[in-house]
């Protein structure tokens, strides 16, 4: 259990390591806080939760809490406000000191929310792994490029543009046993399905220039209300991270710009611009329970799978996950699921039309502020993890949110039909 905490924290520091104070402070874009926020943010919530609230420690750095709590401080003012890189990275040594210190004489009681089942330790880890995810999405905003191959991203599966027809089912939305499971995932319950039909592989960046070419930025037919008005205040004519150049359209990577690579997952598109795209494919987008249902249900077994392949920890050969690649392979480029379906695990997020609501008899956990503010009917979810995203967040159960209009994070589009 405490080894989640440490590799959850060997990521961070990996994705950290070069940076100096400037760039680490700078922010890139006002709706996502200076990495420099994010690495003093992951040790101030493990002090907290940790050393104040289990072991009852004092404050080591009480003038931090108005700025590294994400509740009270501005994101705006978050980068002047901060104490410099390498004090914050010693104050973060010295909270998970103390942490490793306090967890080896911890008894796990089961009266106490926080420690039953070891919940703050899942709590924290799962936690940091996201941030790391931000980390690397604000490196990719800022240029601030990590030293990853730029491999080729291969040729997509022929059959991955194919639809798999999947019969109606009924079974267990959520997941009530998983020890990383978020409060939001956690209220298991009984759910139908109809019957549908899901592409085996998302969107290519290759299909995405066939509908830009065909004017789907411009026609209005494709958007909803909601959607014009974003592209009105937006201007948006591409994927975020594309650019028109002389010899055509070249995109940023973790490992800079190249040319857009037309076999990858189109990534970096918002909501609206799903939606759009999947109108002009005479598709939709997967509801929440249909992408579960395909992802983790298992018609023979009856049962779920934690992963697309099964229950088996990620690795490289599986999934393409933790900023291994400079973006996401193509589709195909990892065996199928069971259901015949690919890199519903990594890759790239995939919208869902669904809103981000609470599952019927939604209890929230100690962390109160994790999912409850954001039941605001604006938030859609997004399933299956990115190629920057930690393997244990990536389980089939994971309910990400943004508001319709991000599209920074790695964010892509699976086309559903009706039967």
């Amino acid at each position: 259990m405490i080894d989640e905490l440490v590799d959850a924290r060997a990521a961070t520091v990996a994705l950290t390591a070069d940076l100096t104070d400037a760039p680490a402070r700078t922010q890139y874009h006002p709706e996502f806080s200076p990495i420099l926020w994010h690495v003093g943010h992951v040790a101030w919530q493990e002090e907290v939760w940790l050393l104040r609230r289990v072991g009852g420690h004092a404050p080591l750095r009480p003038e931090l809490d108005a700025v590294l709590d994400s509740f009270v401080s501005l994101k705006s003012s978050r980068g002047g406000r901060l104490p410099p890189l390498a004090e914050l990275r010693s104050y973060a040594q010295e909270v998970r000191e103390r942490a490793l210190a306090l967890l080896e004489g911890l008894t796990f009681r089961e009266d106490d929310p926080l420690l039953s089942g070891g919940h703050v330790v899942h709590f924290l880890a799962n936690h940091e792994r996201q941030h790391a995810e931000i980390i690397a999405t604000v490196r990719l905003l800022g240029e601030l490029y990590l030293p990853v191959r730029a491999e080729p991203v291969g040729r997509v599966a022929s059959e991955a543009f194919d639809y798999a027809s999947l019969p109606a089912a009924r079974f267990p939305l959520g997941n009530a046993r998983d020890p990383s499971g978020w409060d939001n995932e956690r209220d298991e319950h009984e759910v139908e399905v109809e019957s549908f039909a899901l592409r085996r592989g998302v969107v290519t960046n290759r299909e995405w220039l066939e509908w830009m070419t065909a004017g789907g930025y411009e026609d209005e037919r494709l958007w909803d209300e909601s959607g014009r008005l974003w592209l009105s205040q937006s201007a948006a004519e591409s994927p975020l991270h594309w650019r028109a150049s002389r010899d055509g359209w070249v995109e940023r990577t973790l490992a800079g710009e190249r040319p857009v690579a037309k076999d990858a997952p189109v990534a970096h598109v918002c909501f609206h611009e799903a939606k759009a795209f999947a109108r002009f494919a005479a598709a939709r987008l997967p509801t929440e329970s249909e992408w579960e249902r395909a992802a983790a249900w298992d018609d023979a077994t009856v049962r779920k799978r934690r992963f697309a392949w099964g229950d088996e920890p990620a690795s490289p050969e599986r999934a393409c996950l933790s900023c291994t690649h400079a973006s996401a392979p193509a589709p195909g480029s990892f065996a199928p699921s069971p259901t015949g379906l690919f890199d519903l695990t990594g890759g790239v997020w995939e919208w869902t039309a669904d809103r981000f609501a609470p599952y019927p008899g939604f209890r929230p956990q100690p962390y109160v502020g994790y999912s409850q503010p954001w039941f605001d009917h604006e938030h859609r979810v997004a399933r299956g993890g990115s190629f920057m995203t930690a393997p244990a967040n990536a389980r089939t159960t994971f309910r990400n949110w943004y508001e319709p209009h991000i599209r920074q994070p790695a964010l892509g589009v699976r086309l559903a039909k009706d039967l």
